[in-house]
Formats: C-alpha cells, structure tokens, sequence
C-alpha cells in the first residue's frame, strides 16, 4: 500500500515516508514546468532585498520560503505533537554551482540519519541495517513552504504580529488565520534578518495546538561544507539492504479519469499524472489539490487480495483516510481537518475511459 513506510517511521521531519507521508511530500513529484516557473519568479522576487520593516505578510513567506531553501545553516530543532517530543539535528548547505545538501539526524529514540542530495533522499537506520532511497521529500521543517504561494491571501488572513525570539535570535511572528474550517491555522516566527522560519506551530479548526517546530540552537550562514552533509554510515552501509521499493521510475502527466464530485472551496487541482513506483506492475494514479499552502494528495491503485475497510488515521496534522472505490484502493491525505480528507475521499468519481 502507498502509505505502508509512512507509518512504519516516526515523523521527524517527515523524510523517508511513503508518498505523501512527508510533510514534505504533499506535494510529491517533479512539477516539472510549474516548480520551476515559481522558483524563477522567487528568484527574481529576492535580486533586490526589501528592507523587513518594509514587508507585507505574503512578503514575509516568501522570504521565509526562500530562506529556507538557499540559506545554509544548522542547528538542532524539536518536533512536538500530542504527547510525544523528537529531537533532531539539521545541517543544510547550499554550494555555488546552486546543489543543495541536507543531512537531518535523530538525537531520541531510534537511530535515524537522512541524507538529501538535490532531489535524492537516502534515510539510513542502523537498527535494521537497511538503506531506503527515495525522490526528495519537497516540504520539511524549515522548508514548510511551496516556493509558489498563490492562492494564499484568498483563504488565509496574513497578519504581521509581534516580534519575539527564538534559540536566541530575534524573529517576526507571522499568522495564518484560516478563513473557513477546511483548513489549519499557522504561526511562524521568521529570524529577522534572514527570514529564515525559527519556529511553526500548527492549530486545529478548534485552534487547538496540533503540532510545532521550533529550533533550540542554530546557526545561519557560514561557508558550505560537504563533510557536515556526509552519512557517518556511508562505508558500513555497503553491505546493508538497500530499498528502493518508494522509488519513483517515473511520473507521467495523464488524465486519470478520477474527479471530484465536491471539491473543497478554495482548492485547486495542482497537478495530475500517473507514477511508476519500483517493484510495481500496474502505475498509481496521484492527484494533488492544494489553496496555496496546504495540500492534500489522492492516490489511486489496484485493490490489494486482502479488501481494506474505510480507516481514517493521523499523525500531528496529517489526516489519512483509505476507502476503497469499486477495484481500487483510494488514499487521501493532508494536512488538514479530517473533514476536508474525507470530503475528498467520498466525493472522488471515476468518470474516464477505463480505469488503470
């Protein structure tokens, strides 16, 4: 099932997850054309610096979605939901021909090392001496932000609160307040000077806390360094099993033939195709809708021997609900209210040719 690894792990950032377990992989795949329309526009948006004193609420995520992506730093954050408390370590480098390199690692509980290289994720756990490989993970703490933000203002309102401080530095409190009970609130405290996001809580449709990172040490700047991205198990791994079972071969941009019947307000279809994961013969069908910050992701593929019975499940604010259409298992995910899952769920049609 496409949600098997997403459970097995613990959510860290989210990294090394089935499909869109990540918060991260919400919005999975190359989105060839548009992914890299909004980088460009990014760029251009950050040529010439604005003063912060100068900067509306969709300036501040904007520069909060840069900063996150071509800044280097490191440091050591908490995740927290519910009862339960991770503490990880990130080093993030950006080298001058533009590579990005990541290295996140747990610092509680199971040994966890994950290693990102552009758009290849290798997440290492020792315990099990296994090696899983995956496309990258494209939403993670810090970078919590699509790098295109339209459609943001229209079902949040951005408000620029106080300033306050976190790991030391001094940081702008930025609000989403969401404007209908489809979607989560947010808090984000963006490092005044870099613009780089110190802390993100999220709060449910009751505004009751769901989740939170925020950084306890970290350090921006400095010169990229490859030996802080390296796996500590990158010899020792050699004879570990390696699994490319969440690899995907390719993405294909197709009509499905899958629509919604009742689409929520204020979400858009972002991008449609049909994937080939490794070690699978049929494809999956992936549908991403999105208003500009959450995102929610269908997949559709061939019902297992064993017929599930409809479960809604969640971790922080992921809400995961698995219904079974005709002969084929549908998964809905997102972060946002179970309600919206759900609505995305019963309202899914296959309206095409034939179904594959």
């Amino acid at each position: 099932m496409v949600l098997r690894r997403w459970r097995e792990l613990p959510r860290m950032s989210a990294p090394c997850r089935r499909e869109g377990g990540d918060r991260r992989r919400l919005l999975s795949g190359r989105i060839a054309s548009g992914v890299k329309t909004a980088r460009l526009i990014v760029l251009l948006v950050f040529a010439t610096p604005v003063p912060a004193a100068e900067l509306d609420g969709i300036g501040w995520l904007t520069k909060m979605a840069s900063a996150s992506r071509r800044l280097n730093y490191s440091g050591i954050f908490v995740y927290q939901y519910a009862d339960r408390v991770e503490t990880s370590r990130i080093a993030h480098f950006v080298n001058p021909a533009g590579g990005e390199f990541e290295k996140l690692e747990t610092l509680d509980g199971p040994v966890r090392e994950v290693i990102r290289t552009n758009d290849q994720v290798s997440c290492y756990l020792p315990d099990t001496k296994t090696v899983i490989v995956e496309p990258r993970s494209t939403r993670r703490f810090p970078a919590l932000f699509p790098e295109q933000l339209s459609g943001v203002s229209d079902n949040y309102t951005v408000i620029v609160a106080a300033m306050d401080r976190v790991a030391g530095l001094d940081c702008q409190v930025i609000v989403l307040e969401p404007k209908d009970r489809l979607r989560y609130g947010h808090q984000f405290c963006a490092e005044a000077a870099s613009g780089l996001p110190l802390r993100a809580r999220t709060f449910s449709e009751k505004n009751r806390p769901l989740e939170s990172f925020a950084f306890t040490e970290v350090r921006i700047g400095g010169h990229f360094s490859r030996d802080q991205v390296r796996s500590r198990y990158a010899a020792k791994s050699r004879t570990w099993k390696v699994d490319h079972s969440s690899l995907v071969l390719s993405d294909v941009p197709a009509d499905t033939g899958w629509t919604l019947t009742q689409q929520p307000a204020g979400f858009r279809k972002l991008t449609e195709l049909k994937r080939s994961i490794a070690g699978r013969t049929a494809m999956v069908s992936h549908i991403v809708y999105s208003d500009g910050l959450a995102a929610i992701s269908v997949f559709i593929e061939p019902l297992p021997k064993a017929r599930p019975v409809n479960s809604l499940s969640h971790q922080g604010a992921v809400n995961i609900y698995v219904r079974p259409v005709a002969d084929h298992l549908v998964t809905v995910l997102g972060e946002t209210p179970a309600a919206t899952v759900m609505q995305v769920a019963n309202s899914l049609e296959f309206r095409g040719g034939r179904a594959r």
